[in-house]
């Protein structure tokens, strides 16, 4: 089957999505669009299991305690599940409204019946492992107790790599106490007991009895993969360090038990290893890690005032940086952690700098009623999907954009405008799909995302063209209109492609 563009449009419903479920939902996540319209391709194939979303509910509505009761009033568990960091979580976070599910597919047939009304937007996640189906307790079962002495703030730490038996945090010269009270791993096998849905949480005392034991702590670093949890990773300890405001290394080994000690001891801490992505997706994750990002700032709160009470503060260190978003503070996450923020039991810092904004970013300003483009050169052999996510602002009023994309090939589609679903198809394959929804899930602005497939692929003829690919947006108001164009392309290549403005002209319809 020769090369060609199909225009459809949201409001036909595309599957497993039926219409009436995607009008029930203010504002829709355009990376669910694409998934769904590739079939989950580049994201490991249709999911078998559960998917973790992030949720913002109605503002008005249901709080995210109240709707996980609901939950279970109603007995909605085998298709939507929320965990004890949202069940029961502490006085200060009840009134909150961002929390997060984990669903099965038929979560999507309840959207305009059982659910409807409920959210304002969600987003999605990667399908995990869990032991959501194992029917667990839902009380979390023997975390950490609250210890006097430990002051009224906790630092979090929240990274890819978080070493908790690294020197630098223990309580001793010996390195036989590890300062973290508890660490939560996403990425290990499911632990029923803990409540959270999906990794494993290691309490001090299990901390301090591995690292006591110098031969099971070898074998366990080991069998972790060496700097995943025990080892000698430099980053997460790096930045575990900034966070927990760290001395010299001799009043590091001064015990803080000794009363001769006058020096200030570093704060305890609490540990989250977030859930891993393999290197090639890292830029180029189009369903952002949402929901684990937020369940793991939650997880600091509740232990902390679980350890230290209600009056304990959590400093958290997230170092979760992504190259999407609008970055205004208007992404659902940044807004879960804004609330979190409000609530005083929390204060949360996120890294900058971690990308080189020259490979991943473009902008242009586009004329009243002009046309102008971005020329997107995409390197051959990324083994995932190349993603642009073009937000646009105007000076005042509705804006007025469609949206055109040329391929390497020359077969350019026709102009999408708002409320559009183009498909590149080759083959009967999904090559190129743009979503063009307007305000959605991911932010408050105008967004119209562009996703390719692979420029790389182990068999059949799936693959993007590597080349120029030309994104043309045209301007149909009467005010100018500014373009930024935000890239998430396969890091494992060792040069990101550059995105920059190609041409303007002016005209009309």
């Amino acid at each position: 089957m020769s090369p060609h563009w199909e225009i459809g449009t949201a409001r036909g419903g595309f599957e497993p999505i039926a219409p009436r479920a995607l009008a029930s939902v203010a504002r829709i996540d355009p990376y669910i669009v694409w998934a769904n319209a590739t079939h989950y391709r580049d994201l490991g194939g249709m999911p078998r299991g559960r998917v973790p979303i992030a949720i913002e509910m109605k503002q008005g509505g249901d709080t995210a305690q109240a709707f996980a009761r609901s939950i279970e009033r109603n007995g909605w568990q085998d298709w939507i599940w929320m965990s004890a960091l949202y069940r029961d979580p502490p006085a200060a976070l009840e009134a909150t409204r961002f929390c997060t599910a984990h669903v099965t597919r038929a979560f999507y047939e309840h959207l305009n019946t059982d659910l409807a009304g409920r959210f304002e937007r969600f987003t999605e996640a990667l399908v995990i492992t869990s032991h959501i189906d194992a029917r667990v307790d839902r009380e979390p079962a023997g975390h950490a107790p609250m210890r006097e002495g430990l002051g009224n703030a906790i630092v979090g730490v929240c990274d890819e790599d978080v070493a908790f038996g690294h020197a630098r945090f223990s309580e001793d010269a010996a390195g036989t106490r590890t300062r973290f009270q508890c660490f939560w791993n996403q990425n290990d096998a499911a632990e029923p007991a803990a409540g959270l849905g999906y990794g494993s949480e290691l309490l001090k005392h299990q901390m301090d009895a591995l690292l006591n034991d110098a031969r099971l702590h070898a074998e366990a670093a080991q069998a972790a993969g060496g700097a995943r949890v025990y080892g000698f990773a430099h980053h997460g300890p790096a930045a575990a360090e900034l966070a927990g405001r760290y001395p010299s290394r001799a009043l590091h080994h001064a015990d803080p038990a000794d009363s001769d000690n006058t020096h200030e001891a570093p704060l305890p801490m609490i540990g989250v290893q977030l859930k891993r992505r393999c290197r090639t997706m890292r830029d180029a994750f189009g369903p952002c890690p949402d929901a684990e990002v937020l369940d793991a700032v939650r997880y600091v709160v509740q232990r902390a005032q679980d350890i230290g009470g209600a009056g304990c503060h959590a400093l958290v260190s997230l170092n979760a940086g992504h190259v999407a978003w609008q970055q205004d503070g208007s992404s659902l996450i940044e807004s879960a952690l804004d609330e979190l923020m409000d609530t005083g039991a929390c204060s949360v810092v996120l890294p900058s700098g971690n990308v080189d904004l020259s490979h991943c970013r473009g902008a242009l300003t586009i004329a009243a009623r002009a046309e102008s483009a971005l020329r997107w050169p995409v390197r051959a052999h990324f083994a995932s999907p190349s993603l642009a996510e073009i937000w646009c602002s105007g000076e005042g009023g509705t804006l007025s954009i469609d949206v055109q994309i040329v391929p390497p090939e020359g077969l350019a589609s026709a102009w999408l405008t708002l409320g559009d679903i183009g498909t590149y198809t080759r083959g009967g394959d999904a090559i190129c799909t743009v979503v063009h929804l307007g305000r959605g899930a991911r932010g408050e602005g105008h967004m119209i995302l562009v996703a390719l497939a692979p420029t790389a692929a182990r068999s059949g003829m799936r693959r993007a063209a590597a080349g120029e690919w030309l994104i043309r947006l045209r301007n149909n108001a009467r005010a100018k209109i500014t373009a930024h164009a935000w890239m998430q392309c396969d890091e494992s290549s060792d040069e990101t492609p550059l995105v920059v403005p190609s041409h303007s002209r002016e005209g009309g319809k």
